[in-house]
């Protein structure tokens, strides 16, 4: 190959290397925006075969359903902490008499107070309005991911005791 020809290779990668650069930063920026927008997104798709979200909720899973007979013997036993996972305006216009509001983004806030008011055998039960309410199993897997060992979730809890005329109270506590 002679000097003439090498010479024309050479402008032609010259040419060619920004275009290449330029489109290689292109597609970085295209991935990373991509896998933001995807990890932003609550149905989005799990990166490694992994989601947390899922985990959660398998856990969630995993965590004890009680009927309202079951609530109200444990109520009348007082072998139960009753937490109300709505927010605190539900919670003062009513609420299980005896109650604490316990929202499940702050379960480490009232950890302390929530422990005080557990006998040794006591059981926390976790409840909401409405039968697909998620705050009561959210709430539930909160305490039990803080070292409460005896957590159970009472399914469209205020709803159901309302109804059946059980103890029920208002106002802050």
């Amino acid at each position: 190959m002679n000097a003439l020809q090498q010479n024309r290779k050479f402008k032609v990668a010259s040419k060619l290397y920004p275009a290449v650069r330029e489109a290689l930063i292109i597609v970085i920026i295209t991935v990373i925006v991509a896998i933001a927008f995807n990890a932003l997104r609550p149905s989005g798709i799990p990166l490694f075969g992994f989601s947390s979200s899922e985990l959660i909720k398998k856990q969630q899973a995993n965590i004890p359903l009680i009927t309202i007979a079951e609530a109200h013997d444990m109520y009348l036993k007082k072998k139960v902490v009753f937490v109300d996972a709505r927010d605190p305006l539900s919670f003062e216009e009513g609420h299980i008499a005896g109650a604490i509001n316990i929202y499940p983004d702050e379960v480490a806030i009232h950890l302390t107070r929530l422990k005080s008011l557990l006998s040794e055998n006591a059981i926390v039960v976790t409840y909401c309005d409405g039968p697909q309410c998620p705050l009561s199993k959210e709430t539930a897997h909160a305490l039990l991911s803080q070292g409460i060992p005896k957590a159970q979730v009472f399914i469209n809890g205020w709803s159901l005791w309302l109804h059946a005329g059980y103890p029920v109270a208002r106002g802050k506590i």
